[in-house]
């Protein structure tokens, strides 16, 4: 798929990498949306596939195998390593980009010592399931907040252009982790004297858990590489759940500041367009998901690490 004569306006070439690791039918469903997208000559569509199972790919996609650990971070490393251009796109397995995405990304000129660009990510709106109507209104993979951080600004590989050059500078991905391997990097980045841009124009739409199990693992997850990241990075403290909670509720009599943004960068006022009956049962949600974060922060968040939390970790990141 070829974007319009319009949109041609001149930009290098990208290498789109997607780690993998699934059936055979959600590999279908990535090769599809890859095929989705508009491209121009010397652009590649690369699936790295981290499961070895996934099925042979139609003709405009290469498929990588990405032999050795499963991990998120050894997976985009194999497919960039097989990529041939200068600019590299991350995208999740999960991700609804858009067919104009590329050319997006392009669409304004990007500094000389610019290392990454991170598009928006979206909830797609989805009320099958209390865990599914959650995630949606709280979207919490929203870019905004995240890239305009004062302190440590970061953004998610699940839409990120990466350059090449600075890619390969600081070594890539992070290996043997199974969370946190983006905000290393973009991290890593600003330590090399690498800056990190919002293209607010690049947004592609994520389809969030729709089970509380599978929203309770995401959140272990996510502890665990929280955790890992504080050890790495002495100034970056996690700030769990709990702690927000408390926060939030005595902000609510008047003492403190509270919590005032999403990760999206929207007013936390916009809960209010929220129904009543499920305000009061996202106040449950959310104290499970800082009971499962406990548990996150206390689990290892190693690749290769001890059998038991491997197993609970290894799904809740499947591309």
């Amino acid at each position: 798929m070829s974007p319009p004569d319009e949109l041609l306006r001149p930009r290098p070439a990208v290498s789109v990498v997607v780690p993998f690791a699934g059936t055979p039918e959600e590999a279908a469903r990535v090769y599809a949306t890859l095929e989705g997208l508009a491209t121009r000559p010397g652009d590649e569509l690369i699936l790295s596939d981290n499961s070895w199972g996934a099925p042979a790919p139609p003709e405009r996609i290469r498929r990588v195998i990405a032999t050795g650990e499963r991990s998120p971070g050894h997976a985009r490393n194999r497919g960039a390593a097989a990529a041939s251009s200068d600019w590299i796109l991350f995208l999740d397995s999960d991700v609804q980009p858009p067919a104009d995405l590329i050319e997006r990304f392009f669409a304004a000129p990007i500094a000389a010592r610019t290392g990454a660009v991170t598009g928006d990510i979206a909830g797609v709106p989805d009320r099958s399931t209390l865990a599914a109507r959650y995630a949606t209104a709280r979207n919490f993979l929203g870019q905004r907040a995240h890239v305009n951080h004062p302190l440590r600004p970061r953004a998610s590989s699940a839409n990120l252009l990466v350059r090449r050059a600075a890619f390969e500078a600081i070594g890539g991905y992070t290996e043997g982790i199974l969370a946190a391997e983006d905000t290393d990097l973009i991290w890593r980045l600003a330590a090399a004297g690498w800056g990190l841009e919002f293209n607010e124009q690049a947004v592609v739409g994520h389809a969030y858990r729709t089970s509380l199990r599978a929203l309770g693992r995401q959140w272990r997850g996510y502890a665990a590489g929280a955790r890992w990241l504080s050890e790495r990075y002495p100034d970056f403290k996690p700030d769990p759940g709990l702690r927000r909670g408390l926060r939030l509720l005595l902000s609510r009599v008047g003492i403190g500041a509270g919590l005032s943004v999403r990760a999206d960068g929207h007013s936390a006022t916009a809960a209010a367009a929220t129904p009543r009956r499920d305000r009061l049962l996202f106040l449950g949600v959310q104290v499970y998901l800082a009971i499962e974060e406990q548990v996150g922060l206390r689990m290892s968040n190693a690749a290769d690490g001890g059998a038991a939390d491997h197993r609970r970790l290894s799904r809740w990141r499947r591309r």
